[in-house]
């Protein structure tokens, strides 16, 4: 069976697409440097990247995958995505019930995220819904079952999440607000990536030489 089950790639694919968050192109010069962002935007702009912050981190925290036998295995995936989906609607149920934005243009830049967020716990409650149907007594039947589920995985790969974060580095006020937001660290400042197991980690570059 090729079915990797530890692994559920579009799913891990979330969390990846949103650490480069903070690395969309730049926007365009404006004229005019852009109105200081007072603490109620920057308080706004915490929030809403805390919510999808904490949908990253979720998901790089769900339940194993157990494949020790096909009616294990089927469980553990029905009960890793049941978590997903519920994370992804409590997202966007977050989203949904923030305040309106201090700063001109924050409540499109939100819709747009939620937006986005909606097409991702579909396509996981999708998933979940394929991961029941899935037969664990018969060995072909199960693995077609698989192969459906991570078709519809798959689908996620056509949200486009940094577009929507593109939004809001567009809205040079907002985009100011979020870089002052302490919520909004993780998109700005992504964490170093992690050695492979059993590989050293690499030397810090000396003075003088290439990054």
């Amino acid at each position: 069976m090729r079915f990797r089950a530890t692994s559920l790639a579009a799913l891990a694919a979330i969390p990846l697409a949103l650490s480069a968050c903070g690395t969309a192109p730049a926007p365009e010069p404006a004229p005019a440097p852009p109105k200081a962002a007072g603490p109620e935007g920057i308080e706004w702009a915490g929030r809403l990247c805390g919510l999808v912050n904490d949908f990253s981190a979720s998901q790089k925290n769900l339940p194993g995958v157990d494949k020790s036998n096909t009616a294990a295995m089927k469980n553990s995936v029905v009960a890793r995505l049941d978590t997903a989906s519920k994370t992804a609607d409590g997202t966007v149920r977050g989203l949904q019930q923030l305040p309106p934005s201090p700063i001109a243009g924050g409540d499109q830049v939100n819709q747009g995220i939620q937006d986005g967020f909606v097409q991702i716990r579909d396509i996981l409650v999708g998933a979940r819904a394929k991961a029941d149907q899935v037969d664990p007594n018969d060995k072909q039947k199960f693995t077609e079952g698989m192969t459906a589920l991570q078709g519809e995985l798959q689908k996620s790969t056509q949200v486009d999440l940094n577009s929507k974060f593109g939004a809001l580095e567009k809205n040079q006020q907002l985009a100011e607000a979020a870089k002052q937001a302490p919520g909004c660290k993780p998109f700005f400042n992504p964490a170093p990536p992690q050695p492979a197991p059993g590989q050293p980690a690499p030397a810090p570059a000396q003075p003088g030489q290439p990054q």
